[in-house]
């Protein structure tokens, strides 16, 4: 069967360009185990994750981070993404895990500063241990609410620059905070809390030194690509131009196999716009 002149245009061949774009934190935070919610440390130049030693309580801190993730177009679709964290405390230098888990709810920064694991008095609007925003909002649960499931881990022992890799739990939960700005609460940044002195100590956004502060490094493809007509939407008129390339080569093969099938289509559909 013979293609109309206007069909084999739009299916000249378009390579899929991915765009990269490095994100600092726009909000980062401790929150530390504490029955009151009387500490936090939101203008600290670092956050902590772990828990302290028997002679220092042997409780409980977790980090907080945010990235302000507008940068990445509407319909875009992540394709991967990863977490640079600078450790500037190590503590005994023992290996531990350090996850990352996403929040469920929003929280905030204030101004307590700490120059210690210990903390500082909680100031309006301070995240803590049992506030999401100082001093009556207040998580569901003391500790923050957030996913069960892991987004990433990794293992940190000494001092220095660290990378969260890639999983497909970190592309759906960018992918769904691209999707949902309102739903991008951040992740929670945990340690080995099940025995004492295993606290790891991270760079903030307020850091002195701006190249070891969180970088968020996301890798996507503009909503462009998927864009078959050329109106800036993804939306039912490009599914009747792929369905009309069906098994053919060009613009509609997002993943590069050959062919316009079943996974491009499955694409398409994820960089909805409606």
């Amino acid at each position: 069967m013979k293609i109309p002149c206007l069909l084999a245009a739009l299916l000249a061949v378009v390579p899929a360009v991915a765009d990269t774009v490095t994100l600092s934190s726009v909000s980062d935070n401790t929150i530390i185990e504490n029955a009151s919610g009387s500490l936090s440390a939101g203008a600290s130049q670092f956050f902590l994750a772990g828990r302290t030693a028997a002679s220092a309580g042997g409780s409980v801190r977790r980090g907080l981070v945010k990235f302000d993730l507008s940068a990445i177009p509407a319909g875009a679709t992540i394709t991967s993404v990863s977490l640079r964290l600078n450790c500037s405390a190590a503590g005994t230098g023992t290996q531990q895990t350090i996850s990352i888990k996403r929040m469920s709810a929003s929280w905030g920064e204030g101004s307590s500063q700490s120059m210690t694991d210990n903390g500082a008095p909680s100031q309006v609007p301070d995240a803590t241990w049992l506030h999401r925003f100082y001093s009556n909002t207040m998580w569901s649960v003391p500790g923050g609410d957030f996913s069960a499931t892991v987004t990433a881990s990794r293992a940190v022992t000494t001092t220095g620059l660290y990378l969260w890799n890639s999983t497909p739990q970190f592309v759906a939960d960018v992918q769904s905070m691209v999707s949902n700005p309102a739903g991008n609460f951040g992740w929670s940044v945990q340690g080995e809390e099940t025995v004492v002195d295993t606290l790891k100590r991270f760079d903030s956004r307020e850091a002195t030194n701006a190249a070891s502060r969180p970088q968020l490094t996301v890798v996507y493809l503009p909503p462009t690509v998927y864009d078959l007509n050329g109106d800036n939407r993804v939306n039912a008129q490009d599914v009747a131009i792929l369905l009309g390339a069906w098994g053919l080569s060009g613009a509609g093969d997002f993943n590069g196999d050959g062919a316009v099938n079943s996974p491009d289509i499955a694409l398409l559909l994820g960089a909805w716009t409606g």
